[in-house]
């Protein structure tokens, strides 16, 4: 490799620079559905928004959008209607901005994936899991990303052993396991059923079995794949249970945008901050924590509506987060001090 290789520009602008990475399905999807190009920087936008701040949520001013996309105003919102009715985003109006009464909220706009998309996903290859073309890298680098993958590939090599189908897709092994279970006696074929119903590790061939050793040593590999499972995906004592319950819950941004539109509706405007700080507390850490975020805003609003609601109980008086990016934005912000002067 030349020396100065490394200066090449255009490895700098690939290695060291932002660049956006666009799902091939899905663009693909987008190109087959003739969506004009304004609304596909649009899309691209909020995708990319929503994919840094990890809930696929976005809240971008209206303006900005056609800034950044060089459009005009008019055209982001035709946008808009044309990749609503096209289920790839869905967009609340979070109602009046707190700080600002006499202003509207910036709408919080998510990405969806429409279904027509999904059915056709698994017809796409997939990508290689390790990284390929070292020679466009640096040495340094490549020697840096080596010494990076060794230890995460090993482990496909300890999980492997336990796989009785390496290589091949969830598809293919229920296949390939049907046409064992094709070739079991009833009896076997009953102890299998329930051996990985209890999680049991072994069975009992009989001697007239049609299964030669490869195939039981798969089955065997297969129950105790099975077997291994149940244990690491949900623990079993209930004290076990409620600690994983009590975990931290949280509501997204787009669950606070829908709340907040909902309580203008049906409470006053100047106690909307208020009753919106009793249901976020109520859900995240009192008694509506126990049900699903959608079903609790439900049950908080019927009580509202039908004037039962009271002030949750064990609330602390001064609780309080950030419900909006804004909020969130000046609480990470230091108080500036200001000087007392004179008249």
């Amino acid at each position: 490799m030349p020396e100065e290789y490394g200066h090449d520009p255009r490895v700098v602008l690939k290695r060291d620079k932002y660049f956006s990475l666009r799902p091939q399905p899905l663009e693909q999807w987008l190109w087959r559905q003739g969506v004009p190009p304004s609304a596909e920087r649009v899309f691209w936008l909020h995708w990319q928004e929503g994919m840094r701040n990890a809930d696929w949520c976005s809240e971008v001013p209206l303006r900005r959008v056609a800034q950044q996309c060089c459009l005009d105003v008019s055209t982001v919102t035709r946008s808009y209607q044309l990749l609503s009715r096209l289920g790839l985003i869905r967009r609340q109006d979070p109602g009046r901005d707190p700080s600002r009464p006499f202003q509207q909220a910036t709408a919080i706009t998510e990405v969806l994936l429409p279904r027509e998309m999904l059915l056709q996903l698994d017809r796409y290859p997939n990508r290689a899991q390790a990284p390929h073309g070292p020679m466009l890298q640096p040495s340094g680098h490549s020697q840096a990303n080596a010494a990076a993958r060794a230890p995460a590939n090993d482990a496909p090599a300890v999980a492997a052993r336990t796989d009785p189908f390496p290589g091949l897709s969830l598809r293919q092994k229920l296949r390939a396991l049907a046409a064992l279970t094709a070739l079991m006696s009833p009896c076997e074929r009953r102890q299998f059923d329930e051996a990985q119903r209890l999680h049991a590790q072994c069975i009992a061939f009989g001697e007239s079995s049609r299964l030669g050793p490869e195939q039981r040593a798969t089955v065997l590999q297969w129950l105790e794949a099975c077997a291994v499972k149940p244990t690491s995906r949900a623990p079993e004592s209930p004290q076990l249970q409620a600690q994983a319950a009590a975990g931290p819950r949280q509501l997204t941004v787009f669950e606070l945008a829908r709340l907040r539109r909902e309580l203008q509706a049906v409470v006053d405007p100047a106690l909307v901050a208020e009753r919106l700080r009793e249901i976020v507390w109520s859900i995240e850490e009192g008694a509506l924590r126990r049900f699903q975020s959608l079903h609790a805003m439900r049950i908080a609003l019927k009580k509202i509506r039908d004037g039962l609601w009271s002030r949750p109980n064990r609330m602390p008086p001064n609780w309080a987060r950030a419900l909006t990016r804004a909020e969130a934005e000046n609480h990470r912000q230091p108080a500036r001090t200001e000087v007392c002067r004179t008249a």
